[in-house]
């Protein structure tokens, strides 16, 4: 698949989150977990971790937490979201119908600050399919322990 298109889509996604959604705090949170690396985005600059402690399911459905880590600030593009050194998100996987959505998004600057929070229903924010050759593909084998 083609990487422009997946990067597009994704910024487009995030936009869309976050104009969908309002802000539910700017203080507290943690970035602490039992987090283990599943790879890189965005050239290898957003380093990807899911928190082994967070995987949840309950039938075909899972829930988990994620970490992205920007290495370079000055070389990310922070279209319609505030700059930001960690995002911590919290999803939901179903392993049956192969579908994701992100229900809660904690941004983090450079001192451990918590620049945005939101959280998203499901009606704001619908499910979307897994693709091959995505990080949300290695979400998924991790946390439904299969493959894709």
């Amino acid at each position: 698949m083609n990487l422009r298109f997946l990067r597009f889509a994704a910024a487009a996604s995030l936009a869309a989150l976050l104009t969908a959604c309002t802000s539910s705090g700017t203080s507290g949170g943690s970035t602490s977990g039992n987090w283990s690396s599943i790879g890189t985005i965005s050239d290898g600059n957003i380093k990807v971790s899911i928190d082994k402690n967070s995987i949840r399911k309950n039938g075909a459905l899972a829930t988990f937490r994620d970490k992205k880590v920007v290495s370079k600030a000055d070389e990310e593009k922070f279209t319609n979201t505030p700059a930001y050194k960690t995002a911590i998100g919290e999803w939901e996987i179903h392993c049956t119908n192969k579908t994701y959505r992100l229900t809660s998004l904690k941004l983090f600057d450079k001192h451990d600050k918590v620049v945005s929070a939101q959280k998203y229903t499901a009606a704001a924010l619908r499910p979307m399919s897994v693709m091959n050759g995505t990080i949300t593909e290695k979400q998924y084998e991790e946390v439904c322990s299969k493959k894709l």
